[in-house]
């Protein structure tokens, strides 16, 4: 049995970005700080430029963002009507808005944007933004592993932690149990890193699962204890950090 029959590709999907902005300087800008993160990331991507409403409603037949950073104050569609006509196609396109007004806050609200940046964007603004938003994509993607002979499609946003059980691996997710033969490390190879780490040779958990960690033990939602590798510890508690700090700020 090869290794993709067993498990979907995840982190390593291609990232469809698309900016739209009426202003070419500004545009021009904003690709090169976009360009500069995810290659300082290491992503695969596409990135996408719009500057009008008739390219962006060509672009939404055929694609859907995973990130789109919209400009608010444009002269035929502001970008709160084009973050409305993207959510009719997409509920799970992050969308970052560029203004230098905060006036628009409510709206953004009604059309769950990620977040704003104010213009001129810098760009530890947009890292710590961006950050965000691949975090939110990664966790809302899915695996698939072969389960008794059938395929079956796990959200990583359902998996609350991952274990080895003999020759089997078990994914404990909320909506319950499943097995599959393949390694631990296979597994590991396939998850997002920032939502994801091992805890022990036998143990990989979901960070935003973890409910708290005392000492060597993490208690995961739903009341599983798990006990951290002393190996692995600071690793653990670096990753954890990083999630806190990156999710709630």
């Amino acid at each position: 049995m090869t290794f993709m029959s067993d498990l979907a590709e995840t982190n390593k999907a291609v990232l469809e970005i698309m900016i739209y902005d009426d202003d070419m300087t500004d545009l021009n800008l904003h690709h090169k700080l976009i360009t500069k993160y995810l290659d300082e990331r290491d992503f695969d991507y596409n990135v996408t430029d719009i500057t009008s409403q008739d390219d962006y409603s060509e672009y939404l037949k055929n694609k859907k963002p995973d990130i789109i950073l919209l400009d608010i104050l444009m002269p035929t569609q502001n970008g709160i009507e084009a973050a409305r006509k993207l959510r009719e196609v997409s509920k799970m396109s992050q969308i970052i808005f560029m203004t230098g007004s905060d006036s628009f806050a409510a709206e953004a609200f009604e059309v769950e944007a990620l977040s704003y940046l104010k213009k001129p964007v810098k760009y530890d603004s947009l890292v710590h933004v961006m950050d965000k938003a691949v975090q939110r994509i990664n966790y809302s993607r899915s695996i698939t592993v072969n389960s008794e002979r059938i395929q079956t499609k796990i959200f990583l946003s359902d998996i609350i932690y991952i274990e080895t059980q003999g020759r089997k691996i078990v994914i404990h997710t909320m909506k319950g149990d499943v097995s599959t033969y393949m390694a631990l490390s296979a597994v590991q190879e396939k998850l997002p890193t920032n939502s994801f780490v091992q805890v022990s040779r036998f143990e990989i958990v979901a960070i935003p699962r973890i409910n708290y960690i005392n000492g060597n033990v993490i208690t995961m939602r739903g009341g599983s204890e798990l006990r951290i590798s002393p190996k692995l510890k600071e690793k653990v508690f670096e990753a954890y950090e990083l999630y806190r700090a990156n999710h709630y700020n």
